[in-house]
């Protein structure tokens, strides 16, 4: 039987196994209490080997979805769950390494690169650099559907390819390839909306535009330095992982979890739960407005910090509507429908009560969502413009994008209002 080692803060926490379904066997040290593991509420401690729907669900989350998986499996010959973790389970999301049995994590080293290195990997791959190429051969272990690349930025502000399965500090995102979606310029599109929550003050991770590799840089928030300036990873889990759903059933109409189900959970398991049920709420009329379509339950996630379990910054926004490919259905169900332009303020109301959330409580989050992003969208835009060619396709997506969440604001608070009350007979 196939093994692989699992480590958490280059510990070894266990092994898993190659069976069908996963399964998962703690080290002595974890079940003696010695070392603690973060996922252990996800796979409770228990001597022998554990093969539950938790451990399939916890490890198959951590690698990636869609066309990226087909490449990985092409590329690797590989096409079960294990055999993907063993080629690129070394720097997922959060603190767990996967490793073959036999390896353990190497000291952290990294590939000095130019910025023009990664333009010509990113763009035109077989004219870079043998060794460029080489170290990010195996960089796609973080899960999504999206193609990324994983980067240390040096205090000197320059870009490093992790090595070995280094910790890396920052996630480089392209632009979508897929003609077939015609979705185009997709990397200034998340860069757009990302900003645009940040400034309604949603808790969000940090990104930036690079108008010469076209791509989002996103910094990594499962990463922190500890006192003596190293890097070290955080534990993560998304919410199709504490739910104990697969990634191939993330959304709610595919039998995944709804919003009520994630709303529940982070008020079962935050350390300060109010908070993060409110920007949970928050980010939901956000997407909404933003006409982001696929806000689905795996773009939720909690972060241990300082040994508290907290809902993480947002990531992976974007106005999918302005692209004909994609659904036209929000991911989550709000009272009676998908279709975001049927929710109305019955269905607001329907929400509230399903939360235990008073409904005039709840349409005012709404409203002071939406008066956030009018006042705060021109801003971005103008933060955003300058970093593009006139006429470019950068600069035709941020207009269309800016139009569409101007109308879809505007026509959605307008369903939001209550129904005129019929005047009463004399």
């Amino acid at each position: 039987m196939r093994n692989l080692s699992v480590f958490v803060d280059n510990v070894l926490v266990g092994t898993l196994y190659d069976t069908d379904p996963l399964s998962f066997t703690y080290t002595q040290d974890c079940l003696s209490g010695l070392v603690s593991v973060p996922f252990s509420a996800l796979i409770p401690l228990k001597p022998g080997q554990i093969s539950t729907t938790a451990v399939t669900s916890f490890f198959e989350n951590l690698l990636p979805e869609g066309e990226e998986r087909t490449l990985l499996q092409a590329k690797y010959h590989v096409t079960t769950v294990f055999g993907m973790l063993s080629k690129v389970g070394g720097d997922t999301a959060g603190s767990v390494v996967i490793l073959p049995e036999g390896q353990n994590p190497q000291p952290d080293d990294y590939l000095p690169v130019s910025w023009e290195d990664i333009g010509t990997l990113m763009h035109n791959a077989t004219a870079a650099a043998p060794a460029v190429v080489a170290a990010a051969d195996s960089n796609v272990s973080l899960s999504g559907a999206q193609h990324k690349l994983l980067l240390l930025i040096g205090d000197d502000k320059k870009p490093y390819l992790p090595l070995n399965a280094s910790v890396s500090t920052h996630i480089l995102k392209p632009d979508i390839k897929r003609n077939d979606l015609k979705v185009f310029s997709s990397a200034i599109n998340e860069t757009l909306i990302m900003k645009l929550a940040y400034e309604c003050h949603l808790p969000t991770a940090m990104v930036d535009y690079l108008p010469k590799v076209q791509a989002c840089l996103v910094e990594r928030f499962d990463r922190e330095k500890d006192d003596d300036g190293n890097l070290k990873r955080l534990y993560q889990a998304d919410l199709c992982q504490l739910l104990d759903k697969p990634s191939g059933v993330k959304y709610e109409n595919d039998g995944g979890p709804s919003f009520r189900d994630c709303y529940a959970l982070m008020k079962a398991k935050s350390a300060v739960p109010l908070v993060d049920c409110h920007n949970m709420v928050r980010w939901l009329f956000f997407n909404l407005m933003v006409g982001n379509n696929d806000s689905h339950a795996k773009n939720l996630s909690m972060l241990n910090t300082n040994g508290k379990l907290r809902l993480a910054p947002f990531y992976d926004l974007m106005c999918t509507k302005v692209y004909a490919g994609l659904s036209i259905n929000f991911a989550f169900r709000i009272g009676r429908h998908f279709e975001p332009g049927q929710i109305n303020h019955q269905d607001v109301c329907d929400l509230a009560e399903s939360l235990g959330i008073n409904s005039s409580a709840m349409l005012k989050i709404a409203l002071n969502m939406a008066n956030q992003i009018e006042k705060n969208l021109p801003k971005v835009m103008e933060d955003l413009l300058p970093r593009t060619i006139k006429g470019s396709r950068e600069q035709i997506l941020l207009d269309r994008v800016s139009k569409t969440i101007s109308s879809n604001t505007k026509k959605t608070m307008a369903r939001f209002q209550p129904p005129p009350v019929s005047a009463k007979k004399p």
